[in-house]
C-alpha cells in the first residue's frame, strides 16, 4: 500500500512540474570585486533550477537554487603556518537558495528584470602538490545573498540572462579577518535558460 501510495504521489508530482514554470539555466560566473573571490578565483560553471510557484499579472514569484564551481591555481605561494612556499589548488563550491521575482514589463514582453534573496554556502577544497606531504584542506563560509538580473527572452522557451550577486559573508573561517575584503563578494553572471 505505501508504495503504491508513493508511486502515485510521485506521478502526480510529475504532471505539476510539467505544467509548472519550471526553467534550469546554464551559467558562467564572474567574480568581481576587490576581495578573496574576485582576485583570486576563477568561473568554471554554473547551474541554476527555478520554480515559479506564484504567477501574477505583474510579477512571478518563486524559489531557485544555483550551484557554482569556482577555482584557484597557486604556483609557490608562501605559507607562513608552514613557513615554505608552496603550489596548491582550490576548488570552491557554492550553493545559493534563494527566493525569487521575475517582473513583467508591458511594454518590453520579452525583457524581465529579475531580483532574489537567499543564503549562500561556499565550501573549499584546496590540495597542494605531492610534494609538499601537507594534507588537503577544507573550509566552509556562508552568508546572505541578494541577486539582481535581467533575463530576455529569445523565443517562448529559451531565453538569455545576465545578473549580478552580492554575498555578505557572516560566518567566517576561525581564522579570516572579519574585513570587507573576505565578506563582500560580487559575482557576475551570464547563462542560457529553458523553460521546461
Amino acid at each position: 500500500m505505501k508504495s503504491k501510495f508513493f508511486v502515485l504521489l510521485l506521478l502526480y508530482s510529475a504532471m505539476a512540474m510539467a505544467q509548472s514554470k519550471l526553467s534550469i539555466e546554464a551559467k558562467y560566473p564572474v567574480p568581481v570585486g576587490n576581495n578573496f573571490i574576485g582576485e583570486n578565483y576563477k568561473g568554471i560553471a554554473g547551474l541554476g533550477i527555478k520554480y515559479s510557484i506564484k504567477n501574477l499579472p505583474l510579477v512571478d514569484l518563486g524559489i531557485s537554487v544555483d550551484a557554482s564551481l569556482l577555482n584557484l591555481k597557486k604556483e609557490g605561494a608562501y605559507f607562513p603556518e608552514f613557513d615554505e612556499y608552496l603550489s596548491f589548488k582550490t576548488r570552491l563550491f557554492i550553493i545559493q537558495p534563494r527566493i525569487f521575482a521575475a517582473f513583467k514589463l508591458k511594454n518590453i514582453t520579452r525583457l524581465h528584470p529579475e531580483a532574489a534573496l537567499g543564503y549562500s554556502f561556499f565550501m573549499a577544497n584546496a590540495t597542494f602538490d605531492s610534494a609538499s606531504g601537507i594534507p588537503d584542506q577544507s573550509s566552509s563560509q556562508s552568508g546572505v545573498n541578494l541577486n539582481i538580473g535581467l533575463a530576455f527572452d529569445v523565443t517562448n522557451r529559451f531565453y538569455l540572462r545576465a545578473g549580478y550577486d552580492f554575498v555578505k559573508i557572516t560566518q567566517l573561517d576561525n581564522d579570516a579577518p572579519d574585513t570587507s575584503y573576505n565578506t563582500n563578494i560580487g559575482t557576475v553572471e551570464f547563462g542560457l535558460g529553458i523553460r521546461l
